[in-house]
């Protein structure tokens, strides 16, 4: 199954992540002495995730395996459960299993600073993704403000375009109010959009869950009735909010947009797993970050710790644009990278491979 897929089969029913293949959601006890074999344990490096069933996730923990157990690692994934205190006490649990690397995604990170002292305290080191943590040994986040201005400036492009100057209302589905990642990619996003004096109506945390996008849009399509635009902070939510506008024919789509439907809203995203939609006509823009290119880059780090390379505290990587006038271009390398997985070229950014690899159209240089 390609994970750039139509969004209204993939999302329905929240079928999509248990389609996908999954590393781990356990913690199994990783032993770091020698087997029976005489043989030195290989290295363990553990994904310590938000929760489970998302298909981003999956894809990224994927692709972290190919990269890591070629490399001769041992890899797993675990779920956090959605909570800090899960998080904790699974973080810790690792420490004591000797775990060498644990990339941790945290639900929040000033809560899980104890648990980091403590694995660290244990000889097990940190690599926070996807959000900086000043107590891990290392951290490597997107820049989520950028991405989140990025979307606002072709988003608001679309708006004058619909009413002549700038005007509308507009609505944000948020993930897990706290984590970094939504909380940045939002502030971006609304920040610039008041600075141009757009009307930023509504803006709701959805636990990166397509059933709670889903309602909260129903929601809005009641409450706000003349409501222009939703930016959806991952394409797994934004899809599902899609799909229910498109059922009440209050779609903006590029095949039939405002000026045949006065009454229907625009979409703009982040994250690019479902990229096709903007082939399709359904979404506006996405922003590719590729779960597969995220977990080869974001794995190269916790390479780096475990050899014990001298690593930065933080590092930055950015989305990638993508608009119908790339889409086509982009799509094809996106779905490259998931089917080549073992072979693909992850070596530069995703603006890097795009124009060098697949000579396309870099909309977002110096953005």
């Amino acid at each position: 199954m390609k994970l750039v897929m139509n969004g209204r089969r993939a999302l329905r029913g929240g079928c999509l992540a248990a389609a996908l293949v999954a590393v781990a959601i356990a913690v199994p006890a990783l032993s770091s002495a020698a087997g029976t074999s005489g043989k030195a344990a290989k290295q363990s490096i553990v994904w310590l995730e938000l929760g489970s069933g998302n298909p981003y996730w999956d894809a990224q923990h994927q692709a972290a395996n190919a990269y890591l157990t070629k490399l001769g690692y041992s890899f797993k994934s675990v779920s956090g459960q959605g909570k800090p205190e899960s998080q904790s006490a699974t973080l810790r649990q690792l420490a004591d299993q000797g775990v060498n690397v644990v990339m941790l995604n945290p639900v929040d990170p000033k809560a899980l600073v104890p648990a980091v002292k403590y694995a660290e305290s244990k000889g097990t080191k940190v690599l926070s993704v996807y959000a900086s943590m000043p107590s891990a040994n290392a951290s490597v986040v997107f820049d989520e403000i950028r991405s989140g201005r990025v979307a606002g400036q072709y988003a608001l492009g679309l708006l004058k375009q619909r009413y002549g100057k700038v005007s509308g209302k507009v609505g944000v589905l948020e993930g897990i109010l706290g984590q970094p990642a939504s909380d940045l990619r939002a502030k971006g996003f609304v920040d610039y959009m008041k600075q141009q004096g757009v009307d930023v109506v509504a803006t709701q945390p959805t636990d990166w869950t397509a059933d709670k996008a889903s309602a909260t849009m129903q929601d809005w399509l009641v409450k706000y009735p003349d409501l222009s635009m939703v930016y959806g902070l991952s394409d797994t939510i934004t899809v599902p909010a899609v799909n229910v506008a498109e059922r009440q024919n209050r779609l903006c789509t590029q095949q039939s947009d405002w000026a045949k439907n006065s009454n229907c809203i625009a979409f703009v995203s982040v994250d690019g797993i479902f990229l096709n939609e903007v082939g399709k006509g359904r979404l506006y823009a996405t922003e590719l970050y590729s779960p597969y290119w995220t977990g080869y880059a974001f794995s190269k780090f916790a390479v780096d710790l475990a050899k014990g390379k001298a690593t930065k505290k933080l590092n930055m990587v950015d989305s990638m644009l993508v608009t119908p006038k790339n889409a086509s271009c982009v799509t094809k390398m996106a779905t490259d990278m998931q089917t080549k997985l073992k072979t693909f070229p992850f070596v530069g950014s995703l603006q890097t491979i795009a124009r060098t690899k697949y000579h396309c159209s870099v909309l977002d240089t110096g953005q």
